[in-house]
């Protein structure tokens, strides 16, 4: 206890608890008891009335929107009747036909008389005339409604089931989204310089429902043509009766029946992320290994999707935008020295299987484009996808175009021994320069997981007879030399991929091999890698083979050895070390120290030594990077200083949105984002992105929500001034893919005071007496000692101090702040008495 609470002080608090215990019970049993109100009375001071404690707060009547929770899950926010029953002074939640539709609660198992009173217009009954083995708790001062029901009383949709009433479409709000780097090489060897420029664009607009959206590129340097690149531009909304999203203007079809293509026109498609999570049925993550401080491209059709710098050691790019293409993704690292390595991730579509009774659909039409901005002939295409059984799949479409028919058929096997997807394409084409061909093509996709020796093998088969044209080769012909086209047909490509555990503190191995095989041309394409991973304690340790070859380029063999180890207690640095072989005597290696300036810093550095042996010289130099991770963007700098060569990069991603607040600035945007505003709430932070603070304006942007999902957006008070109180500090929202909804914090802001206040005659004050401000609301209560803790007060002014109706229980306790306290500094200490007189409003 504090120095305020005497031993007569400390029984009074004693005997405050036992009130508490004592009216929960007396609420529950009805009982009309009353307690004394001199146990709280202090020495030779009066005694406050507690009358106002003898009931619990009543609960007004009416509507009141309430977040409603079953057996623990949110099933959303729902207006709900409170009505009294009986003589209870307290307002009961009332339910009606449409309540209980919404929260998916099957009304053939209630009981009798509550179906027929609900069958009467804008008629409700409390819980307990239901009928159900059911209990309800309402948190009035959170707007909270806890139900527990028995899960028989529920509808088969209820589990993880979010309604579209419950979807959200954001606020009026547009957005630009950026990403720049910038990317230098100079040799000392022979006097050459390298430089290359990249700036991505995502930008949009969201009103109401429509959301607008363009994506382009600007890239420059040697060898590229420098001009911007428009990759797509189109507005989306979503058709919830069809669980799809509808599309105009430039955009990409599935490509899970056919293959993926890029059009000016019209789509609509199944979107699966509008199912709940239990009925959900993909861009690819980009992993690999940079040996030195490298210039990561990634291109998909010959359009560049992501570049960046990434440092020394294992990378992995997992936010890649999904776009629905088809196409493999071809990955280019340029390592500091100016080699390059090159190699594919497949991207193609899982195996097609749905569950029983669900459904996918896919429809197009329009105009074929390319990335590259040439259009192509007119074209129809429509897919189609069908559960059977807990084994059996079925899909199928048509694609037709001037010239140009095609037809695909397929099913998808369940099985003990894997899943299969097999579908078989026809076309029929007339390309130009060429006459009519027809031919078929065969896909055939298995993947088997045996979680009792953790295998998992991935096959992939696809095969080409002479004469057959997917679409995009046969649009491309359109406006090509048909030679090139035929030259470049795919006969066979195969693929294998498995990942085997070997048991506990044994590691991990994994194998993946491809080979394409061209129908037209001479030659064919091998590659294959094998790993071995594993940790030791806190080493973990890798081991990687490789080979590429092709009849162009022969072949390329490679090595590695890369280690890494967490340091320190809180584990905020780590040491890493690689080795990487490529045959011929050329090898390299790099030892790098990374690390972070604290918990939830924005600053994190690396400094790390690399050697190199290239026939027979020797070289060493120093790699140094720099990251901030901020609320507005993230920057990142690097520098490499070998003996014969240097290398800066310079890297700037993020993004501005704009709203009815202002201006925000933010991190890169998923596709789905949040405002959030907070008033004076400055340098709050976001639970769920500890490096994003709210501005001096007290908005902040959290950039990722997961759509059609229940997303948690948490305030941490922590960083703002004591002076300000957030009234609310989570909320939940399930936004429609693209929103941007506004998520509003109330706060109480103003001066705070703790005051040690005694009566005239320096007696205590009554403990529980109620403190009032001159416009009447009543900041708290008298605490221990005597002590007035007040939030929100002005600079000067009067409380008055209530224990009592009569005029003899009430006085005023004049106060002024001083003139120099900071905000934030914390609540200013004064000392004061508490006299008759002044006048507050009542």
């Amino acid at each position: 206890m504090n120095r305020y609470c005497t031993g007569r002080q400390w029984r009074r608090a004693q005997a405050l608890c036992c009130l508490g215990m004592w009216l929960a019970v007396s609420a529950a049993q009805a009982l009309a008891l009353e307690f004394d109100p001199r146990f709280l009375q202090g020495e030779g001071g009066p005694a406050a009335d507690v009358s106002r404690f003898q009931l619990a707060d009543a609960i007004p009547e009416g509507e009141q929107l309430l977040d409603v929770v079953i057996n623990e899950d949110w099933s959303g926010r729902w207006p709900v009747l409170l009505r009294r029953q009986g003589d209870d002074n307290q307002a009961h939640p009332c339910y009606s036909a449409t309540l209980l539709d919404a929260l998916a609660i099957d009304q053939s198992r209630l009981a009798a008389s509550a179906q027929a009173q609900l069958r009467e217009n804008d008629n409700c009954v409390p819980l307990s005339a239901l009928g159900l083995q059911a209990s309800e708790q309402l948190d009035h001062s959170a707007l909270r409604l806890n139900l527990q029901i028995a899960q028989q009383a529920l509808l088969s949709d209820a589990r993880d089931y979010l309604p579209a009433q419950q979807w959200s479409s954001g606020t009026q709000a547009a957005f630009v989204d950026y990403r720049l780097n910038l990317f230098s090489q100079q040799s000392r060897a022979d006097s050459q310089h390298w430089n290359q420029s990249f700036l991505g664009l995502r930008s949009g607009a969201n009103t109401g429902a429509w959301y607008w959206r363009h994506e382009g590129n600007l890239q420059a340097g040697e060898g590229v043509e420098q001009r911007y690149q428009p990759v797509a531009t189109y507005v989306r909304r979503d058709v919830p009766m069809w669980k799809a999203q509808l599309t105009l203007g430039e955009a990409f079809s599935r490509g899970e029946v056919f293959d993926s293509i890029g059009y000016l026109g019209l789509g609509v498609g199944s979107d699966e992320r509008m199912l709940p999570a239990s009925r959900r049925g993909f861009a690819p993550t980009v992993s690999g290994i940079a040996y030195s401080t490298a210039l990561l491209t990634i291109r998909q059709r010959g359009v560049v999707v992501h570049e960046s710098t990434v440092q020394p050691g294992p990378f992995e790019i997992s936010d890649l935008y999904s776009n629905g293409y088809s196409d493999d993704l071809q990955v280019t690292i340029r390592e500091a020295d100016g080699n390059q390595r090159i190699y594919t991730v497949p991207y193609q579509a899982a195996p097609l299987a749905l569950r029983p009774g669900a459904s996918r659909f896919d429809f197009s039409l329009g105009r074929w484009r390319d990335g590259l901005g040439n259009v192509g002939p007119e074209h129809l295409q429509g897919s189609w996808q069908q559960g059977l059984s807990n084994y059996i799949s079925l899909h199928g479409g048509v694609l037709g175009a001037d010239g140009y028919h095609s037809a695909a058929m397929g099913l998808t096997l369940n099985s003990q021994v894997g899943a299969v997807a097999l579908t078989v394409l026809g076309s029929r084409a007339e390309p130009t320069g060429l006459g009519a061909s027809s031919g078929e093509a065969l896909r055939l996709h298995w993947r088997h997981v045996i979680a009792t020796s953790m295998t998992d093998l991935t096959v992939s088969l696809s095969g080409n007879r002479p004469g057959y044209y997917g679409f995009n080769d046969f649009a491309r012909g359109q406006g090509d030399i048909a030679g090139n086209l035929t030259n470049q047909q795919v006969g066979v490509r195969a693929s294998v991929a498995v990942n085997q555990g070997l048991g506990d503190q044994r590691g991990r191995l994994s194998l993946q091999a491809a080979r394409m095989r061209y129908s037209r041309q001479a030659g064919s394409g091998l590659s294959y890698s094998v790993g071995y991973f594993n940790r030791y304690g806190s080493l973990g340790y890798g081991i990687t083979a490789s080979r590429e070859q092709s009849a162009s380029t022969g072949h390329f063999n490679q090595f590695g050895l890369a280690l890494s180890m967490p340091l320190g207690r809180q584990r905020r640095s780590s040491l890493s070390s690689s080795w990487n072989g490529v045959g011929k005597g050329q090898s390299s290696s790099i030892t790098r120290l990374t690390t972070t300036a604290g918990e939830h810093s924005e600053w994190s550095y690396g400094l790390g030594l690399s050697t190199a042996h290239h026939q027979q010289r020797n070289t060493a130099g120093v790699d140094a990077s720099l990251r901030y991770s901020g609320a507005a963007s993230e920057m990142s700098g690097s520098l490499l200083q070998h003996s014969n060569y240097r290398q800066v990069s310079v890297g700037v991603r993020g993004a501005v949105v704009a709203h009815a607040g202002g201006l925000t600035g933010a991190q890169s945007l998923g596709e789905s984002f949040a405002i959030v505003h907070a008033p004076g709430a400055e340098h709050a932070r976001l639970k769920q992105a500890p490096q994003v603070r709210l501005d001096r304006y007290g908005y902040g942007v959290l950039p990722q929500l997961s759509p059609y999902s229940l997303n948690t957006v948490e305030l941490d008070p922590k960083g703002t001034s004591q002076d300000v109180e957030l009234q609310v500090s989570s909320q939940q929202v399930v936004p429609r893919a693209g929103a941007a909804p506004l998520l509003y914090y109330p706060t109480r802001s103003g001066r705070s005071a703790l005051i040690d206040a005694r009566l005239a005659d320096g007696s205590v004050l009554p403990f529980g007496a109620s403190v009032i401000n001159e416009a009447g609301d009543e900041l708290g209560m008298v605490g221990q000692g005597s002590r007035l803790h007040v939030r929100g007060i002005e600079t000067q002014g009067s409380l008055q101090v209530r224990w009592g109706q009569g005029k003899q229980q009430r006085c005023w306790v004049s106060y002024q702040l001083p003139a120099l306290q900071a905000k934030g500094n914390g609540p200013a200490v004064l000392v004061a008495i508490c006299e008759p007189g002044g006048r507050v409003s009542p």
